[in-house]
């Protein structure tokens, strides 16, 4: 009669262990889905930027300079600086608006 019980305490001491370990990797997994659920819409977001840049082109509004330098301009990715430091510019004016967020300037 006590092996009976002593087996079957072990048994369930085994069964509780697996469970703690699979609610620990369930959490575990969860946790790993979220944060790849975040960058993913990171990910969207940094590519929809780009679609913010191409209406800022600085390089279209410099027709009366010679080709050449349109060509360096150009190259060196002058227009999309430009665009980002805009709208950088823009986004810490939006947030200056914001109460308690003048902590960093």
């Amino acid at each position: 009669m006590l092996d009976w019980l002593a087996q079957k305490w072990v048994e369930m001491q085994q069964f509780f262990y697996s469970l703690l370990l699979t609610i620990g990797t369930l959490l575990k997994d969860l946790f790993i889905f979220i944060y790849e659920s975040f960058l993913n819409i990171s990910v969207l977001a940094v590519s929809a930027l780009d679609g913010l840049f191409d209406g800022l082109d600085i390089a279209q509004h410099f027709s009366s300079l010679p080709p050449e330098v349109t060509y360096y301009a150009s190259a060196l990715g002058l227009s999309q600086a430009m665009s980002m430091i805009i709208i950088s510019i823009t986004i810490r004016f939006l947030l200056q608006l914001i109460p308690f967020i003048r902590l960093g300037s």
